[in-house]
């Protein structure tokens, strides 16, 4: 990455084609007359689509597609390609309703230079009770209506400052889709980088069908990166304490929707693969940030 621009928005889009064009059609609104910003558009279709009337209205924009579907981890293709400062991930059935967004993460960023990502407001549509799986934070208490530093981050809509990317580097291969970004959160806030938390920007989220597999066995994905999670980063003896106490913990809070077994399989498959990640516990000093904003490390 090089940064010749202050902004590039990287959207990551899958089997949602009107929905994208929402998308993208609502975020240009907010864009017009910038200059200081490229669109990325990340194509995980086996299939190449024609999007350029898409395209047209923003400043610089175009597609990366190599016709596959990589998972979440395709991700890492518009990051390698951005040229921007400060890098918006943002997924193909999110609605920034911000139209200042840019210029809210960009000044947050120049507040602090050791600020890696800002994790952002975000609601589903129809859903009237607290989300807790969008809370940034392990005590899903905190309060959401002011700004808060913070050791994970939210996916859907987030700003990341390039540097702190090029230094830790992007998503893990080793997962295609779920909590992935928690893994990155440790890996930035172990580099010695902050992760803050904004309201001032706000998304809506679709959580649109088209594309995502049946909720068990997304579930049962989301608790195997759970415990990969917990075998890279966690620190003796809390890994064996997510390795017991969380199976049970995200069984109650998917409301049974959930296959264990299948979970515990695909984890112990995962330990046996080659060329997979490396254990390696975050630091005493990274598990002191954690607590200092509150949080807890078993979760």
């Amino acid at each position: 990455m090089t940064n010749e621009l202050r902004h590039s928005i990287v959207v990551l889009t899958y089997a949602r084609e009107d929905i994208l064009a929402q998308t993208l059609a609502r975020l240009a609104d907010h864009l017009v007359g910038r200059d200081d910003y490229e669109l990325i558009v990340v194509d995980n279709n086996p299939d190449r689509h024609d999007r350029q009337t898409l395209l047209n209205r923003f400043h610089q924009a175009h597609v990366l597609w190599d016709g596959a579907n990589k998972g979440v981890v395709a991700r890492n293709l518009g990051l390698a390609a951005a040229r921007g400062r400060h890098i918006v991930l943002l997924d193909d059935d999110v609605f920034i309703e911000t139209p200042d967004f840019l210029d809210i993460l960009g000044a947050r960023f120049d507040a602090d230079p050791r600020l890696a990502a800002v994790t952002v407001s975000k609601y589903v549509r129809g859903d009237t009770r607290r989300r807790v799986d969008l809370v940034p934070h392990t005590d899903k208490s905190v309060d959401l209506t002011r700004p808060f530093e913070t050791f994970r981050f939210v996916g859907g809509c987030v700003g990341f400052r390039a540097q702190a990317l090029q230094q830790t580097g992007g998503f893990l291969p080793d997962f295609f889709y779920g909590l992935e970004e928690i893994e990155l959160s440790y890996r930035l806030i172990d580099a010695g980088w902050k992760i803050l938390y904004e309201p001032a920007v706000v998304c809506e989220e679709l959580e649109h069908p088209a594309g995502r597999r049946p909720k068990r066995l997304v579930q049962a994905d989301r608790l195997t990166n759970k415990l990969i999670i917990s075998f890279l980063h966690m620190p003796a003896p809390h890994v064996w304490i997510n390795f017991l106490a969380f199976p049970p913990y995200a069984f109650f809070f998917a409301k049974g929707e959930m296959d264990v077994f299948r979970a515990l399989r695909q984890f112990a498959t995962w330990l046996r693969k080659p060329g997979r990640a490396r254990r390696k516990p975050i630091r005493a000093q990274t598990q002191d940030y954690i607590r200092a904003c509150g949080g807890s490390l078993w979760r």
